[in-house]
């Protein structure tokens, strides 16, 4: 228990630390002031407990120390050390809620008496604003709980009666706007180091220092406003915003926002805001909105504002869409072909990309896109136990945009692929790769060339041509030339092309050099072929090879 001494007489204070063993007690006298000035700065430093203060005293005397004390935030015991002769003063003290007094000079046994019971008293109160505090935050959590999952369910309704939510925030104690308002979504990125060291993996901790955060942020702006958290998303943070404030003014208090969060909290920290909303049933839109603007964010730390209303224009294009269509190109190789080659061509285009210096130049929406459709692709080819729980932690690794776990999970999940696949068969059989060729020549006949496949399947082109020979009977220009020769005859019979068009249309330049590859397939020219045809001439021809089609 921490004791202040306040009175102009030392001899007062000599008496007063010298009748007891205070610390015997487990009591420290923590300051000796001469008059209520220097009381006043001594409760502001020491916060004592206990005050034995006189009420004659210069410069600021008793009575108005007890004034400053009664409205100041302390919680300590007064007692008056008063005269026989201050009876008036000592009244007008007991209004200002003195505890108790003592006549001087002062007798030990009193003292001693009057503190122990101070103490227990001081105790006791301890306790009580301890539990009611528990209370109220136990209520204030409650509530806030009520009001975002309340917020979270609406965010997922397409159609509400706009007077049950009016009566429902009222209920919850929920200020709704009453005029056009934007909403501010507050997505945070890589927040699970900053949980576990920070906050010692209380999430919930961590979430409350979040909306402290943006409160003050917003203070100078803003008077009050309620901050949600979107419990059906990764740690994300909602407020209402007026339309009626400036750009500029609401660019600099988000600034203000983002600055905060990711300083004191180390985390970063992106915002997105929807067009103007005029009734409060298009929560839902406005929310879409602005989640939709925070994706089309880069990762990297310099993008970390969007609005809604300024994305309007032509279609992303995406710096890394060429290379993503190589992973994909690789998976679909590495699950097909099984090559070693393609496993390890699919790992180092993946460091490429995922790489820092190339992720923060990326949107949030093309890496979510193209890691959910590598997904789909592997949990298409293997669903064991192991893939699915790999899966799910990857899944929700990029919904909470927590990159190193993203990243470590899914390597960990094509590694175990290609473990599996390799002690399943060590390669794929010459069959099963000549297979896959053929089916990629089917669809690029146009185009396809001997370098073209040598290259994208890692094999020889004259060990290719060998092994095409022996597997089919036939070279596979042989193959490509009637795979062309077909689509030749149907283009001549059902479309209006003329020769040359068609010629390029199956691959040919030279219109004259496809004729003489089209006569030696057939026997005739392109243009005897489709008058015959469709002249009648060979009626039973031409419903046959239209019956094969």
């Amino acid at each position: 228990m921490k004791v202040l001494i306040v009175d102009d007489e030392v001899t007062i204070h000599r008496q007063l630390e010298q009748c007891l063993d205070w610390a015997q007690y487990g009591w420290e006298i923590v300051g000796h002031a001469y008059n209520g000035e220097e009381a006043c700065q001594i409760v502001e430093q020491q916060q004592p407990d206990v005050i034995l203060t006189d009420i004659r005293m210069p410069h600021m005397d008793g009575l108005q120390f007890l004034t400053w004390l009664k409205q100041s935030p302390s919680h300590a015991k007064v007692v008056v050390l008063s005269g026989y002769g201050d009876y008036e003063y000592s009244r007008a003290a007991f209004l200002l809620q003195v505890t108790d007094y003592l006549l001087k000079p002062v007798n030990e046994a009193e003292l001693l008496h009057l503190l122990s019971r101070l103490e227990v008293e001081l105790l006791q109160e301890s306790q009580s604003r301890y539990q009611h505090r528990e209370q109220q935050v136990a209520l204030y959590q409650g509530l806030q709980l009520m009001q975002d999952e309340w917020i979270s369910h609406l965010l997922n309704t397409h159609t509400r009666n706009e007077n049950e939510i009016i009566v429902e925030a009222e209920q919850l104690k929920i200020t709704v706007p009453e005029e056009a308002y934007h909403i501010v979504m507050i997505k945070l990125l890589d927040v699970n180091s900053s949980i576990v060291s920070r906050y010692q993996s209380d999430k919930g901790s961590f979430y409350f220092a979040v909306r402290n955060i943006v409160r003050e942020s917003m203070a100078v702006y803003d008077e009050q406003t309620d901050i949600f958290r979107n419990l059906n998303g990764y740690h994300e943070f909602l407020f209402f915003q007026p339309a009626e404030k400036d750009r500029l003014t609401l660019q600099h208090m988000l600034k203000k926002i983002q600055v905060a969060l990711s300083s004191y909290l180390r985390v970063s920290v992106k915002l997105g805001i929807s067009a103007r909303k005029k009734r409060i049933i298009a929560m839902e839109s406005a929310y879409q909105e602005a989640r939709h603007a925070v994706k089309q964010l880069r990762l990297g730390d310099r993008d970390t504002i969007a609005f809604y209303d300024e994305l309007a224009g032509p279609a992303a294009v995406y710096p890394h869409a060429a290379a993503w269509e190589e992973v994909h190109e690789w998976l679909h190789m590495m699950l097909t072909t099984g090559a070693l080659h393609s496993q390890m061509s699919l790992i180092d285009k993946l460091d490429q990309l995922l790489e820092n210096s190339q992720l923060e130049q990326m949107t949030i929406n093309e890496l979510q896109t193209n890691i959910t459709r590598l997904l789909q692709r592997l949990e298409s080819e293997q669903k064991d136990e192991h893939t699915l729980m790999l899966l799910a932690q990857i899944r929700s690794s990029m919904q909470e945009l927590d990159l190193e776990q993203m990243k470590h999970r899914l390597y960990e999940l094509i590694t175990y692929h290609m473990n599996q696949s390799s002690e399943q068969t060590k390669s794929k059989t010459a069959r099963q790769l000549i297979s896959q060729i053929k089916r990629y020549a089917s669809e690029h006949y146009c185009t396809v060339t001997l370098e073209e496949i040598s290259r994208r399947f890692f094999i020889n082109k004259n060990y290719f041509c060998t092994l095409f020979k022996e597997e089919n009977e036939e070279s596979f220009l042989e193959f490509l030339t009637r795979i062309r020769m077909e689509q030749a005859k149907k283009l001549l019979l059902n479309t209006d092309l003329k020769t040359y068009e068609v010629a390029a249309r199956v691959g040919y330049a030279d219109a004259r050099y496809f004729s003489q590859v089209f006569k030696r397939a057939t026997g005739i020219q392109p243009s005897q072929f489709k008058q015959e045809q469709l002249g009648g001439k060979d009626g039973e021809v031409l419903n046959n090879f239209r019956s094969v089609e």
